[in-house]
Order: C-alpha cells, then sequence, then structure tokens
C-alpha cells in the first residue's frame, strides 16, 4: 500500500493576493522501512552499493525542489521493532533518532518534503492539481501505468493519492486491481548479445575489420499496450522502462502524439531485465547508455577504442532499436487510420521538398521509419526516376540532333524560327517538375538581383533597424553595409559552400573559393596556399612592404579556377570611395606570388563597390566604351627577391549598380534561352507562394 498526500496553503502575496502553494508532499508505504542498511545508504550523498551507474540521485532530486526532508519510519530488524525519526536540511544539518518500540505490529514510512523551493512557473504546476485531482490522476498513470499494474496484478499494490487543503482534505482517489487498466495486447522480442571477432581484411590491406556474431546470453523484452479512453489521456506514447518505471521515451513515428482513434489513445512500455540492469541505466536515471555499434566501429577503426581489452560482448541500441520497432508494428497493427495517417503524413514531406505524388508511392518507405529516413528514400526514388527521364531526353535530343540539326542553314532566311522549333522540341520533352524547377531557379536569381538592389539603396529591413539605432558607430554601419552585400553573394568565413557569384561571372560559381580568410589561412584544396617553411612577414619587411602584420590581411574572396590562376575579389561598402583601394588586390596577389605552394601566373582583380570619383582613379585604368566600369589590362608583379616579373594582374573597377544591371539583363537572357519566359516564371512563382501558404 502506497498513499501519497499533496498539501497546499494560502500564502499573501505583495499584491495582497492569496494564492494557493505548495506546502508539502506526505508519501507512505508500508514496505521494509529505513533498516540500519536502508538508512546507510540514505544518509550518504552518491551512494553507489546498488550498482556502477546508480549513485543515490533519488534524494538529490528531492533537495533540487525541497529544502527539508523528514522521515518516521517502523520496521522490523532482527526481530526487534524500531522507530526511526529523522529531519535532514539541504545544508547537510541532520538530525536523527532510533529506538525500540513495542508499539507497532506493522511496518509504516511516511518521508514528508516539505519548503518546497521551486519558482512561479512549478508552483502554477503543482496548484493545477488543488482542484482536479483526475489531472494528478492522469499525470501519475503516464508515468507509473506498467508499475501499477504489474503491482496490483502480482500482490494487490494499492496506490492512493490524496489533495488538502490546510487541513482540510479536498479528493482522494486509489488505484487497484479493479481501477488500473490492463495491457490489451503484449509482444515479446528478442535481444541478442554480439561478439566482435577480429579478423583480417579480405582485400589484404593491414587493417583488421569486426565480424558481429550473435551469442548467449539472450535478453526478452516485453511491449505492453495500454488503450485508454483519450478523456482519460491527452497523448500518445511508448516508453521504455527501468523497474517497471518509465525512464525515456521511444520514438515511434507511425502513432501521432496527439492524434486520437476512434476515441482512444495509448501507452506503450517497453521493459525487461535487460532494461532493469544498473550498468545499463544513465546515472540521473534518464535514459539508458547502450553503445552504437557504428560509434565502436568507427572508434575501433580509428585508434581510440580497442576490443582487445574488452570481453568483445556487446547489448547494441542499434539491435534494441530495429527489434522494439519491429515489434511495436505488430503491436499496433490492429489500430484503424494509423496506416492511412502514416501515408499522409508521407504525402506532406513529399510535397515540402516538392517532390512528386508518384515518387512518394514508390518510395518504399517503412512505416517506422524517421523523418530524416523517409526523405533520404523519397530523394533516391527521386533521383532513379531522374536519371532514367535524363537518359531518355539525352536519347531523344540525340536522335533530334541527329536527322534535324543537319538540315538547319545559318544563312536562310527561316533559320532563327527553325532553331526556335527544335529548342520548342526539346523543351516539351522535359518533365514538367523540371521546368519548374529551372523557372525557380531564374526567380531566385531574380531575387538575389533585387536584394541587392535593395541592399543599395539601405532599404533592406536589417539596414533601416541599423540607421535607427543611434548607439550604433558610424564604421560599425559601414561595415554592415559591406557585409550585407559580401553575404548576399559569398557567405563570409565560409569555402566550399553555394554562392551567387554569378552575379559577375557564370563561370565562377564553378570554382573552388574561400571567404574573409586571412591570407595565412587560405586552402586549396585542405592544404594551406602560403608556405610554412618561408618566414614571409620578415622577409616583406626586408623590402619595406609593410608595416602592419600583411599575413592577416583578409581578401573578400579568393578563387582557384585553374593551375596558375587567382582571383581576388574585394567588396567597400556602397558609400566607401574605390579609388582609394586601387592597390589592395595588387599587394595580396604580391604576397600570393611571391609565398604560395602553388606557382601563379595570372591574377585576375575585381574591386566593387559604389562611390568612384572619376578624377581620383590612377590614370592606368581605362573605362571601358561599354559600361560603367573601368580596367587595368596587365600590371606586372615583381618577384621580392629580385624586382624581377613572376605574374601579370588584370583588374577591375565595377560599381554594385552596374553589377546588378548586367546580372538582370544576363538572368533575362538565360531565361530566354531556356524556352521559359515571363508569363511562366510569373505563374511558377504564383504557384510556389499559394503552396507555401497552404495550412496543413
Amino acid at each position: 500500500m502506497i498513499s501519497v498526500s499533496v498539501h497546499f496553503k494560502a500564502l499573501e502575496n505583495l499584491q495582497g493576493e492569496k494564492p494557493p502553494i505548495l506546502d508539502f508532499i506526505n508519501v507512505e508505504d508500508n514496505g521494509l522501512g529505513f533498516t540500519t542498511r536502508n538508512l546507510a545508504r540514505f544518509k550518504v550523498l552518491a551512494e553507489n552499493t546498488k550498482g556502477m551507474n546508480n549513485r543515490g540521485t533519488g534524494k538529490i532530486q528531492i533537495f533540487h525542489r525541497f529544502d527539508k526532508i523528514s522521515i518516521d519510519s517502523t520496521f522490523l530488524e532482527s526481530d526487534k521493532w524500531y522507530k526511526f525519526d529523522a529531519n535532514w536540511r539541504k545544508t547537510g544539518q541532520y538530525e536523527g533518532k532510533l529506538e525500540e518500540t513495542t508499539t507497532q505490529a506493522d511496518t509504516k514510512t511516511i518521508v514528508k518534503m516539505s519548503e518546497f523551493i521551486g519558482d512561479d512557473k512549478e508552483q502554477q504546476f503543482f496548484a493545477k492539481y488543488l482542484n482536479n485531482i483526475d489531472e494528478l490522476r492522469r499525470d501519475i498513470l503516464k508515468r507509473f501505468l506498467l508499475r501499477l499494474w504489474l503491482g496490483a496484478n502480482a500482490n494487490q499494490l494499492t496506490l492512493t493519492i490524496k489533495i488538502f487543503w490546510g487541513t482540510h482534505k479536498q479528493a482522494e482517489f486509489t488505484f487497484n486491481q479493479s481501477n488500473i487498466t490492463a495491457p490489451d495486447k503484449e509482444e515479446t522480442i528478442s535481444i541478442y548479445t554480439e561478439h566482435a571477432e577480429i579478423v583480417p581484411d579480405k582485400k589484404g590491406k593491414e587493417t583488421p575489420k569486426i565480424e558481429w556474431i550473435p551469442v548467449e546470453p539472450k535478453f526478452d523484452l516485453v511491449i505492453r499496450r495500454f488503450k485508454l479512453a483519450s478523456t482519460e489521456m491527452d497523448e500518445n506514447g511508448v516508453y521504455m522502462c527501468n523497474k517497471d518505471i518509465v525512464v525515456e521515451p521511444f520514438k515511434f513515428n507511425a502513432v501521432r502524439k496527439n492524434s486520437s482513434y476512434k476515441g482512444f489513445r495509448y501507452l506503450t512500455s517497453i521493459n525487461g531485465p535487460l532494461l532493469d540492469k544498473p550498468e545499463n541505466v544513465k546515472q540521473s536515471v534518464d535514459g539508458f547508455n547502450f553503445p552504437s555499434k557504428k560509434k565502436i566501429e568507427a572508434e575501433f577503426k580509428d585508434g581510440s577504442f580497442s576490443l582487445l581489452n574488452q570481453e568483445n560482448n556487446f547489448v547494441f541500441w542499434d539491435e534494441i532499436k530495429s527489434k522494439v520497432s519491429r515489434g511495436l508494428l505488430r503491436t499496433f497493427s490492429d489500430v484503424e487510420g494509423l496506416k492511412l495517417e502514416r501515408e499522409k503524413d508521407i504525402l506532406a514531406l513529399a510535397k515540402q521538398y516538392g517532390i512528386s505524388l508518384e515518387d512518394a508511392e514508390q518510395s518504399n518507405i517503412e512505416f517506422n521509419d524517421t523523418e530524416e529516413e523517409a526523405t533520404e528514400k523519397l530523394f533516391e526514388t527521386q533521383a532513379k526516376r531522374f536519371a532514367k527521364q535524363s537518359i531518355e531526353i539525352q536519347n531523344t535530343y540525340k536522335e533530334l540532333k541527329k536527322f534535324e540539326t543537319k538540315e538547319l542553314d545559318p544563312t536562310s532566311e527561316q533559320f532563327r524560327s527553325k532553331f526556335g522549333e527544335l529548342a520548342n522540341k526539346l523543351l516539351e520533352k522535359i518533365p514538367q517538375q523540371n521546368k519548374d524547377e529551372l523557372a525557380r531557379y531564374v526567380i531566385r536569381r531574380d531575387m538575389v538581383v533585387e536584394l541587392l538592389k535593395l541592399a543599395l539603396g539601405n532599404d533592406l529591413a536589417i539596414q533601416k533597424m541599423w540607421v535607427e539605432k543611434k548607439d550604433n558607430p558610424e564604421q560599425t554601419k559601414r561595415s554592415d553595409k559591406e557585409g550585407v552585400i559580401h553575404d548576399l553573394i559569398f557567405k563570409r568565413r565560409m569555402k566550399y559552400v553555394s554562392n551567387d557569384l554569378w552575379i559577375l561571372n557564370e563561370e565562377f560559381v564553378h570554382f573552388y573559393g574561400c571567404s574573409d580568410s586571412e591570407l595565412n589561412k587560405l586552402e586549396i584544396n585542405g592544404e594551406k596556399l602560403l608556405r610554412p617553411d618561408v618566414d614571409i612577414e620578415t622577409a616583406l619587411k626586408s623590402v619595406g612592404f609593410e608595416t602592419r602584420p600583411p599575413l592577416e590581411w583578409r581578401p573578400d574572396i579568393f578563387l582557384y579556377p585553374d593551375e596558375g590562376k587567382c582571383i581576388l575579389i574585394e567588396f567597400k561598402a556602397p558609400d566607401v570611395e574605390l579609388s582609394k583601394y586601387c592597390d589592395q588586390i595588387q599587394k595580396y596577389a604580391k604576397i600570393i606570388a611571391n609565398f604560395s605552394t602553388k606557382k601563379f601566373t595570372q591574377f585576375f582583380g575585381f574591386l566593387i563597390g559604389e562611390q568612384i570619383n572619376q578624377l581620383a582613379i590612377p590614370d592606368r585604368y581605362k573605362k571601358v566604351p561599354y559600361g560603367n566600369y573601368w580596367i587595368y589590362a596587365s600590371e606586372p608583379i615583381n618577384c621580392v627577391k629580385t624586382g624581377l616579373p613572376i605574374a601579370d594582374i588584370y583588374q577591375e573597377i565595377m560599381p554594385l549598380s552596374e553589377i546588378a544591371k548586367r546580372a538582370e539583363i544576363r538572368n533575362r537572357s538565360f531565361a530566354e534561352k531556356l524556352g521559359i519566359n515571363p508569363d511562366y516564371i510569373s505563374k511558377t512563382n504564383d504557384a510556389k507562394h499559394d503552396s507555401d501558404n497552404i495550412e496543413e
């Protein structure tokens, strides 16, 4: 028999209100009591005689919420009855009295937890029980249903809960064999221990491999499903239990957390001797610590973990997860609507990623696959279909080329119209989804151009916020303006990432690049760009190159298109005068040309901003006749030691507005060549917005 009493009282606050607050909680049972052994364990913090991972955290958790624990226990030991009274405070203060007694014929223990130290939110959590004992009953069921059912079945265990307001008992409820829901389905699964055999690699390499062999002991886990009315339980849940008490939720994607199935919800427990072993439970008793097979194999491979010093026998979480998932599928096979609900989830996931219904139906997604696993399968199915279609399109293209392209005559009056007809035939062969993707790609590029225009006009919301901040120094504002444009085109402090450098040149997006990295940290394919065996700063100072540490300079963008070539791009805020920085990129190039681990002979530099004082631009730069930018076609880069030319640099000074204008024209031209007209782009964009706004 167990009894839990929750006591509330009123305490006047600063506003003169008297809200109910938690006073104390009494837990009474008729177990063994505080025998000599149990008392010794209780008095020692972090006591671990129950097992390696059991550190006596129960009392520690009590002291997280209460300042005082009082104990009143009567027990039988060595044929004598004893009465024990004690008070123990969070500060460590302890007072206890043990004496023999002859007035008691039954064991009884009352543990009182008082002087609650929870905050207002925690007080409100408990206060909800004051006038609603059903709320407390449901919460207890959620966590202790398995333990209550097993106890009631085995030895008629009862649990009584009581709510008190001061000395007045507000409500009472007793869990017993007659009202504790029994499981409506059970499933037993077997978990094998796996033994690691170290075997040589069959391919003849020196590194050995692990071969896993199922061995004894074998452990049985029992899955029990409890079916409760939706009014009794606010959510579905599957839980792994230690000593028949909920410890850790088990993710079972087939059952939605808040769904009701014909007026019922399900609590499902997983328990067994394997989960009761102290070494398999975390110290805080809030989870299990079974190893991952993949992690152990990785540690063995890199040498950080040696199986040879172990017994080589493991029970893996991988095995538990797989077997439990399959067991749960059998357990829930009779629940109507579950399959339909899962299919809706998969279709919604496919829609989210723009994957067709046909691909979703062909994806072979398992009932309990995670969202990540389901997404992978969706994309794999789509990729296979795309590959097949691409082969068909390519074959069609070859046939059209073979029989029709050779008939075209560039000197003919009808050449353009016939060429267009041929392109349209190819476009008709491209699946609708591919056309939509092409349209979205063009739309995205249009958006990049539009964002650049807004940034130049300080019309982005973030820019307006900076202007409103009066305490923001002018230098910071200027830096932020440059950063917005830099991040729009190529995110700062990044490498190996997609970017929008097409806005300068279509080919730039294909080159390896680094953004906003110091010269001494620049890399090409994982290797440092500058030579580590040379004291570069000393060498530069010896020829009066620079007093400030040049290796800390950061080119905004470094691109490596090919052997012997290097592209350097430097951004300036729209209000910065570019003519003051005409030599900056040339300095970067000089350091790289002289001290790089690779030989560079040709550099391309692009100085990009908005403010250009034409009178201040050096005469060596020439304005192009067909655009609003300046070029310096060739400037030698000399060797630091000999003074002889070792490379050449081509440079451009370009305003951002000119770049935006050219990018917009290039993007429209690109769309026309793809056969995608502005109406089609608008239609596709509108459809995308409509789908984004649909409420699921």
